[in-house]
């Protein structure tokens, strides 16, 4: 990848003296960002242009370029692709649009290039993207003129659209954030995410990472990457609406859909996701700024009301308010007049009209040790404007001698947001919730490393579970029996059951149970759903309760069998799940079961397999974790058995590839345990791997 973007030549195919020539803007950028390297220009009618000739084929280069960008119509592009082989090209970027995002039928011309590309094992970006940036060798490629200077600095973006792309380019520029590396990657034909984030997690020059996708080539290998390294990793994933085609069986794949995926995903690694492209900004200016140490935040604003909402976004991003320390506040009450504020922490200066004291407020700030950021919310206008622009641009040298990060927020108009910019060294904030969000993201930033606590591995019947999943039916579903002996060959608890073919069966089945006892029906996918078939009859207490119930059953639903269950009574009803997501690989689900999952939706997720701590965040994040700790006279549920459960289908998880979905619903949890008591799973032995 490091070719793309320290080329020592690059060709520009589809240069023309005529006007409007879009490939005369890629000559440009290269000219105002000052590219000291050979420049190439190609097009069939030859000439020159601005001094420079004009070659009428690629063949007839004097040299062979590191680099060739082309942007021409579609139907010539797999023919330049061919002629870049034959003249040893090694990697192309193509710019030109109109393919497969035009119409369907232009996938032939994408076939073309990709085979030309094998060929003669060449890498290209594109197409239908706009190209590739680097600051450090002042390579700029892009077929849109770019007007504005590109800050140099330590953020690399990588785009699937364009215009989105220019967008976070022209933001960075106009927000002090500097870049190292830009690319448009378009159709990823060739080159994706994978490969290019592979390479910027290494990159000396790439300090953080912006990802803008509409779609992911592979979920796994982007959470391992983002997962390997501590360059924080801001990814906007668009296109949430595009859920699976394929008709969810199971609870879990229902609850579990393509987005709520790429968002457990995400968390996991330790990326930031961003929904929009304003919040993504604000993100990349706080990774601008000095990386917090923690989360302990001084607010000081000028305006009580700005203090209040601050300390609200505070409290929402789980940012620590200390209070300040009396020898910091006392020069602060002797300067003000009225002394009818109570100085704390948000600090309110309403009372308070000496600018030049502002420099020491926000200076002594920074050097206090309980503080690892500051917020400063400053609003001015009139004859306040000259001091305050002082101010903005002191700001600036102080977060940098301190080495600590100073969300400077402005309270002012749009044109004056402009003139302030001009001045300061820092990324402004034009409200406080923004400021406090790019700081506590900032210091959240950075993979989370795997570890090794899965600690419950052990005792795990691979044999079992292998042959158990080899019984499934041509619909691929287990039957129950066989699904609840593969919770058992993973040491998941499961409810003490024996099967039985007709009512004497479970007469005597029920006999060696123990009364009361549940009878289920088993027989394929229409009993999936039991309870709604009618399937499943609760709390039989005696012998003439099961013969009864169970000769009904076998008149009315003609079941293959049935199962005789132990009933296990009271604890909380909760479910848990394994879905097969075709990018991420497995997925393993917890969330509040029993008939109403669905309707609740309370579930949290992770990629399989997980430890002990990604177990408990699972837990903690429902929103009914309160009724896992106790509620209303209730005793908790076993952590430690409801920790050790999800572990161990996360195990089963990643070790069975062949597991398509599976749902325990429900999971009953109480102090002394955890008990399964339904299972439902459905085999695909054919889905392919992650990333294949």
């Amino acid at each position: 990848m490091k070719q793309f973007f320290y080329p020592s030549s690059v060709a520009i195919l589809g240069v023309s003296p005529r006007p409007g020539n879009m490939g005369r803007n890629i000559l440009a950028n290269l000219e105002n960002i000052g590219f000291p390297g050979e420049i190439f220009l190609v097009s069939p009618k030859g000439g020159e242009l601005g001094g420079r000739p004009i070659y009428s084929s690629v063949a007839e280069l004097p040299q062979t370029p590191d680099l060739a960008v082309v942007l021409t119509p579609a139907a010539t592009v797999p023919g330049l692709v061919e002629d870049c082989g034959q003249k040893g090209v090694k990697r192309m970027v193509i710019e030109t649009g109109g393919f497969r995002e035009l119409a369907d039928d232009r996938r032939s011309l994408e076939n073309q290039i990709v085979e030309a590309s094998r060929k003669y094992g060449m890498r290209f970006i594109g197409p239908n993207c706009i190209g590739v940036i680097c600051t450090e060798s002042k390579l700029s490629v892009p077929f849109p003129l770019l007007d504005r200077p590109i800050r140099p600095g330590g953020l690399s973006i990588l785009a699937q659209s364009g215009g989105i792309g220019l967008t976070y380019l022209h933001g960075c520029s106009e927000n002090k954030v500097g870049v190292a590396k830009f690319c448009s990657m378009g159709n990823k034909l060739n080159v994706n995410e994978r490969d290019l984030l592979a390479y910027l997690v290494d990159d000396p020059q790439t300090e953080a990472i912006l990802l803008y996708l509409e779609s992911i080539v592979d979920g796994r290998a982007l959470y391992d990457l983002i997962r390997s390294t501590s360059k924080p990793v801001v990814v906007h994933k668009s296109n949430i609406g595009a859920t699976s085609h394929a008709i969810a069986s199971s609870h879990t794949a229902a609850l579990a859909n393509d987005d709520a995926v790429v968002d457990a995903a995400l968390k996991q690694a330790g990326a930031i996701r961003a929904h929009t492209v304003h919040e993504c900004m604000q993100i990349v200016k706080g990774l601008s700024l000095p990386k917090p140490k923690g989360r302990r935040l001084a607010i000081i604003s000028r305006s009580g009301g700005h203090a209040v909402v601050s300390a609200d976004a505070a409290f929402r991003h789980d940012m620590v308010l200390p209070p300040f320390p009396e020898e910091y506040l006392a020069p602060i009450q002797e300067a003000t007049r009225a002394s009818v504020i109570h100085l704390q922490n948000p600090l309110d200066l309403g009372d308070l009209f000496h600018f030049e004291l502002y420099v020491d407020i926000v200076k002594n700030a920074l050097a206090q040790e309980d503080f690892d950021a500051v917020v400063m919310v400053h609003g001015y206008r009139g004859p306040e404007v000259e001091v305050s622009r002082q101010f903005v641009a002191k700001v600036g040298e102080l977060c940098k001698q301190a080495g600590k990060p100073v969300a400077l927020v402005l309270l002012v108009d749009p044109e004056e947001m402009i003139e302030a910019a001009k001045l300061s060294s820092i990324p402004l904030f034009p409200f406080a919730e923004e400021g406090i969000l790019a700081l506590s993201c900032s210091q959240k930033a950075g993979g989370i490393p795997v570890t090794d606590r899965l600690g419950c591995a052990e005792g795990f019947d691979q044999d079992m579970a292998q042959r158990l999943l080899a019984s499934a039916g041509p619909d691929g579903w287990l039957d129950l029996p066989e699904a609840l002996h593969l919770l058992n060959a993973a040491r998941i608890p499961v409810a003490p059951f024996v099967t039985a073919l007709d009512a004497e069966d479970a007469v005597h089945a029920a006999e060696t149970l123990g009364y009361p006892v549940v009878l289920k029906a088993v027989g394929g996918a229409e009993l999936l759903h039991k309870t709604e078939a009618g399937g499943v009859v609760l709390g039989l207490e005696d012998a003439e309760a099961v013969r009864a119930a169970a000769q009904k059953m076998m008149d009315r639903l003609k079941p293959q069998r049935l199962v005789v269950m132990q009933q296990i009574g009271g604890g909380q009803e909760l479910i848990m799940g394994i879905k097969r997501d075709p990018g991420f690989g497995p997925v393993v689900l917890l969330g509040l079961g029993g008939v109403t999952a669905e309707a609740l939706g309370d579930v949290s997720l992770r990629l399989a397999p997980v430890d002990d701590n990604e177990a408990g965040q699972m837990m903690d994040e429902l929103k009914g974790a309160a009724l896992l700790k106790g509620f209303r006279g209730r005793p908790p549920v076993s952590r430690a058995a409801l920790l050790e459960a999800v572990m161990r289908l996360a195990i089963l998880a990643d070790r069975m590839p062949a597991i398509a979905e599976l749902d325990v619903n429900p999971l009953l949890a109480g102090p002394g345990g955890v008990m399964a008591v339904d299972a439902r799973v459905r085999v695909a032995g054919d889905l392919p791997k992650p990333g294949h």
